[in-house]
């Protein structure tokens, strides 16, 4: 209604008023016509205009958008989708993996038994495989002489110890007679110098009883001595665990350990199976992974079908140069029976994320 309005209000402003009509006679009927026809088409070029204007102008619609009072269509939510919130996907976070390495069984305690004296060995209870406590015999050397020579400074110690006797009673005896010869000095039956010798008497003998007592208490020492050298003929076990080799049969001698020799150079291999641990090669790049007591778990070239559980007890604090890796040791949560030094294991660790759900 509002465009309609307009167009007639504009045809209005282009009417041309007379006073007076003009004559029908003074204009030509061709003239005529042709105004008409030129009324007829500007009125149908003011109504397309108005058709395609919208109803207010172009600058007032500019200055409504830049001032925020007009604002765009919202659109109208589908039926399907005006019930539901809208979801945010958040990216997935990458599964951590496990660290993987490889390694061998190495012992904390494995030692090659050597005697601490030289001797021919007579008698060797165990053998490979066979387990012990500490203070076992492991084997036992030949003792003769030193036993001769135990009798010998027991001997001697029961002889140093009867001297000592001996001069203990003539001190005492020795000083009987100056208390006598004191005493007869006072009632002057006797003369002074007699007093003199008694009491150089007491001197000396006090002098001999101590080199006597000095004698006898080395002599001691040295049956001591004796027995000890006759205790190391008996080779003793330090700690429990298990022979793994023999390295001396009977009728054998062998040198003591303070005498050096090669590594099998002794009576015995002896191991603590309590001590075995794994030394795996971890990458370089999973270094900042690694963490001690870090649950794992290895699989032995031995026994592919018995995984051991194990947790990172320490990580050295040095990289190989030559290999571009991290050597973890980890120990065995469960007793690893069967199992021996320097078997290949390969271990798996669990990454840190994994391992504080398990810890919770």
């Amino acid at each position: 209604m509002n465009a309609e309005a307009n167009i007639a209000t504009r045809l209005r402003s282009l009417s041309i008023d007379r006073l007076e009509p003009p004559p029908r006679a003074s204009l030509p009927r061709g003239r005529l016509r042709t105004l008409g026809v030129t009324l007829a088409g500007m009125t149908a070029a003011l109504a397309a205009a108005a058709y395609f204007m919208p109803a207010p102008s172009a600058n007032a619609l500019s200055e409504a958008l830049a001032s925020g009072t007009v604002s765009a269509p919202a659109k109208e939510a589908s039926p399907s989708s005006q019930g539901k919130a809208p979801t945010i996907q958040e990216p997935a976070k990458p599964l951590s993996q496990a660290i993987v390495g490889s390694g061998y069984v190495v012992a904390g305690r494995m030692i090659t038994l050597r005697p601490e004296i030289g001797g021919r060995v007579v008698d060797l209870p165990l053998d490979v495989g066979d387990q012990f406590v500490a203070g076992q015999v492991v084997a036992r050397l030949d003792a003769t002489t030193d036993e001769i020579d135990l009798r010998i400074a027991s001997s001697q110690a029961v002889a140093a110890t009867a001297a000592a006797r001996r001069v203990e009673v003539s001190l005492e005896q020795a000083r009987k007679t100056l208390d006598r010869t004191k005493l007869l000095i006072e009632r002057g039956a006797v003369a002074t110098s007699s007093l003199d010798a008694d009491s150089l008497a007491v001197v000396q003998l006090t002098s001999d009883l101590e080199v006597a007592r000095q004698t006898a208490e080395t002599a001691r020492l040295q049956v001591d001595k004796q027995e000890r050298t006759l205790s190391l003929h008996q080779i003793i076990a330090p700690f429990d665990g298990v022979v793994v080799s023999r390295l001396a049969g009977l009728g054998d001698t062998v040198a003591s350990g303070t005498d050096g020799g090669g590594p099998r150079d002794g009576i015995a291999i002896l191991l603590d199976p309590t001590s075995l641990t794994i030394d795996a090669d971890i990458a370089q790049s999973n270094a900042a992974r690694l963490q001690p007591g870090q649950t794992a778990v290895a699989i032995l070239d031995a026994f592919p079908d018995r995984p051991f559980k194990m947790r990172v007890r320490t990580i050295v604090p040095a990289a190989s140069l030559q290999k571009g890796t991290v050597t973890t040791r980890l120990e065995f949560l469960t007793p690893p029976s069967r199992v021996l030094p320097n078997m290949a294991a390969k271990v798996t660790l669990d990454a840190p994320d994994l391992q504080a759900n398990l810890n919770k």
